[in-house]
């Protein structure tokens, strides 16, 4: 075993306890402490009973109580996630640290207030802004985006949704570049330059805020018609999951926190509310029922940010695979 570094031996460590004790552990850091901490969790190497009893020694008093070796690993870094974060917030992790480089020349850019990034560049050209977005974690993109005027946050988006693969070497360039003039911190490395300029944009948008995500769609409708309906293809809203096929709104609902889709369904014709209680149990439909009769007015706010929740939830469940949306003009495949 290599020298590990301070925070792998807390990788180590973690990856020993089981899930009740790590679990206390990690509801006392911060999310962004958790996600980096399960990150090295995800990408620590074999060791042995001697390589771990090393590290335990060194760090922890009682390692009498850690005898057992656990291997890291992605599985238990996403389980510890999942009781810590929720599954969906802990899915939607675990696929960004897969596709996550440490060494990323951009990479820390994630680590600047958004509305730093636009006050800093929002006089840049639109291509060097798009080129960054594109290129660093979609949560944070959308925190910058949600925060740029209209008429630029759209050029941006149509960038980069025209965006192709990209050579590293201009990534470098760029991460380069702007650590020089931001005074930060970046490691330049050999970092993933494709991107897949449709599939990013929608994964921006559907990290922003409804009025955001409508406004730019909006505008693109005008500006570029053609990448609006590829964007919109691609998307997936609420008024989507009410579309849903019995079976699989089912199995979207065994998932679903009830008091939730009854703050989604304020509002909602009865048609709709009927989709839902039609398939789940009569007892269940009983509780949903009585739940948006109780909650009274709702800001839209929230009526939207439940809905959001459950979109995020189904998207979730057709990216593991569990569910099979359909897209644009796509026929539903069983």
């Amino acid at each position: 075993m290599g020298q590990l570094t301070k925070s792998q031996r807390a990788a180590v460590v973690i990856a020993q306890l089981d899930e009740d004790r790590a679990h206390k552990v990690l509801k006392n850091l911060s999310e962004s402490e958790v996600i980096e901490l399960m990150a090295l969790v995800a990408r620590l190497p074999t060791m042995t009973g001697e390589d771990v009893e090393e590290v335990v020694q060194e760090l922890v008093h009682s390692a009498s109580t850690l005898a057992e070796v656990r291997q890291g690993g992605t599985e238990i870094a996403e389980r510890l996630l999942r009781e810590r974060l929720g599954a969906v917030r802990a899915s939607q992790i675990m696929d960004e640290l897969q596709h996550a480089t440490a060494d990323h020349p951009l990479a820390f850019i994630e680590r600047i207030d958004p509305a730093q990034i636009v006050g800093f560049m929002s006089a840049e050209h639109p291509q060097l802004l798009a080129v960054v977005l594109a290129h660093i974690n979609r949560d944070h993109a959308a925190r910058v985006v949600e925060r740029l005027e209209d008429a630029l946050r759209t050029e941006v988006a149509r960038r980069v949704a025209k965006m192709g693969t990209l050579p590293p070497e201009v990534i470098r360039k760029v991460g380069n570049e702007l650590e020089y003039r931001l005074s930060a911190f970046a490691r330049a490395g050999g970092a993933t330059s494709e991107v897949e300029g449709v599939a990013t944009i929608v994964g921006i948008l559907s990290s922003a805020d409804q009025a955001t995500e409508k406004q730019i769609l909006n505008d693109l409708e005008e500006r570029d018609p053609d990448i609006a309906e590829q964007i919109r293809n691609e998307m997936f809203v609420f008024d989507d999951v009410v579309q849903l096929d019995d079976q699989t709104l089912q199995t979207v609902l065994r998932s679903v926190v009830l008091k939730n889709v009854a703050l989604a369904l304020k509002g909602k014709p009865s048609h709709v509310v009927e989709k839902f209680t039609r398939n789940i149990s009569e007892r269940a439909a009983e509780e949903l029922l009585e739940d948006m009769t109780s909650l009274g007015p709702q800001r839209l706010s929230v009526v939207e940010a439940a809905e959001a929740s459950i979109v995020k939830l189904v998207r979730s469940l057709a990216d593991a695979g569990t569910i099979t949306l359909e897209r644009g003009n796509d026929e539903l495949v069983e």
